[in-house]
């Protein structure tokens, strides 16, 4: 089969983004950015089947635009008759100053980089999983990515349970994001925090969704996270929290030891218990994700306050979880 390059039509329509992702890029928040479509109908992103808006780089300059003219002092009347004389892709200094786009290797159907990152792990094409992220690192930061895209993107195929090699897709998205998130805990510039290890012991199972959030959470604590590795023997994995420095041993299962260790390898050991819910079918998905939202969070929430209260830390925040 021969490919084709992208035109750069093609190729803007594949680089669809999430409010909160271009409230980032813009400056503008997402109140604003729902009012200018509501009431004024300035801007007219894509929607999923869900109802969700997704932004294309047109929208983006659109904004852009937008902003422009508002800080000149037009009225909104006179910004949307302007912008429909101008049609949707004119060349003003907006437009002109945008960044540019990454260059696609082929034409794919336009859909969002949560999507693009779920279609390549159900397809296991690692070559789409390094496209998604180029295009994803040209607006996001790599722990935005991470959070926002990627163990999104693992949580709702977790939800997911008609599709083929499912257990395969996960093992490997899972190994993945893994590494993904090994690279944003050693990133240069960071100031040194206390080491805290998270080690999977659910039998059978990759990082999962909840455990991969676990991580981004106690990386916002400014502690420095490792995530060991599975398959490890007790001594191995001794051995790797002792040479690491580990202060906090966090150890994920499904169900806590009767008689439970409280420090080993010069580290205090936590055991939290997140859940691993599995739904019944595929119409269950968005009820799955709701109930794992809501267990998910408040259990990330206590063993953060437990790891905290241990290293003598401050009060963690509120988890973050993505609401899409």
């Amino acid at each position: 089969m021969s490919t084709t390059e992208s035109s750069p039509a093609e190729t803007e329509s594949q680089a669809l983004l999430p409010i909160r992702s271009v409230s980032q890029i813009t400056g503008v928040n997402p109140i604003t950015l729902r009012a200018w479509e509501r009431r004024y109908d300035l801007i007219r992103p894509t929607r999923t089947p869900a109802g969700h808006r997704l932004y294309s780089q047109t929208d983006i300059r659109t904004i852009q635009r937008i902003q422009e003219l508002a800080e000149s002092g037009m009225g909104f009347a006179q910004i949307a008759s302007l912008l429909e004389q101008e049609g949707p892709d004119t060349g003003g200094s907006a437009s002109e100053s945008a960044p540019p786009l990454a260059t696609q290797p082929h034409v794919s159907p336009p859909r969002s980089l949560l999507d693009r990152v779920m279609r390549a792990a159900i397809d296991l094409d690692p070559s789409e999983l390094r496209t998604a992220e180029a295009t994803a690192l040209m607006w996001l930061t790599p722990e935005d990515y991470l959070r926002e895209v990627l163990i999104e993107a693992l949580a709702q195929l977790e939800a997911r349970t008609a599709w083929p090699d499912r257990d395969l897709g996960l093992v490997w998205l899972a190994e993945y994001i893994k590494g993904r998130a090994e690279w944003v805990a050693d990133a240069p510039g960071r100031p040194p925090g206390p080491v805290v290890v998270i080690d999977n012991l659910v039998p059978g199972r990759p990082f999962s969704a909840g455990g991969l959030r676990l991580f981004t959470a106690l990386h916002d604590d400014q502690f420095h996270v490792r995530l060991l590795p599975t398959g490890l023997t007790e001594a191995q994995r001794t051995q790797m929290a002792r040479r690491w420095g580990a202060r906090a041993w966090i150890r994920l299962d499904t169900t806590r030891p009767e008689h439970p260790v409280r420090n080993a390898a010069g580290a205090r050991v936590f055991w939290c218990e997140l859940p691993l819910l599995e739904p019944e079918n595929g119409n269950e998905a968005v009820d799955f994700m709701q109930r794992w939202r809501e267990l998910v969070e408040k259990d990330i929430q206590h063993c953060r306050e437990q790891v905290a209260e241990a290293l003598g830390r401050p009060e963690p925040a509120p988890v973050r979880l993505t609401r899409h």
